[in-house]
């Protein structure tokens, strides 16, 4: 497997599973998250990813001073990134529904930040020769 490109954005993610937050407050929330992986993923990182072509690896890793678990939690709260990133790489489905084609393999996975240290590192990797957990 080989790194295709690699881009840090600086947005926080919180656990979608157990919210009864308003949806008003989520939808901005995400409406955030989006505009956020839209401008990082530009010129270099998109060129190069677009490049490699399908299929591709993902590895959405969320960096926050605290843990969720990682049996719903953690891939709930890195699901809109997922669903856009997916979109901007194949375009043509509907936000949602791109993620969910053979053409992506995610693995979510988390690290432990400094105080107040929020932020969402994308791998993006060729996926020739590659066997990956789906998650």
């Amino acid at each position: 497997m080989k790194l295709i490109a690699s881009l840090r954005i600086p947005i926080k993610t919180v656990s979608e599973a157990n919210s009864s937050e308003h949806w008003t407050k989520k939808h901005k929330r995400h409406k955030a998250q989006k505009l956020a992986v839209g401008l990082y993923f530009r010129g270099d990182v998109s060129k190069a990813v677009l490049q490699a072509g399908l299929p591709l690896h993902i590895v959405i890793t969320r960096i926050a001073p605290r843990e969720l678990d990682e049996g719903d939690n953690l891939p709930m709260s890195v699901k809109p990134i997922r669903d856009y990133l997916a979109a901007l790489i194949k375009p043509g489905l509907q936000i949602g529904r791109a993620d969910g084609t053979s053409d992506f393999a995610f693995d979510v996975t988390q690290e432990k930040g400094k105080p107040k240290e929020y932020a969402v590192r994308i791998e993006f990797y060729n996926m020739q020769h590659s066997v990956s957990k789906h998650v």
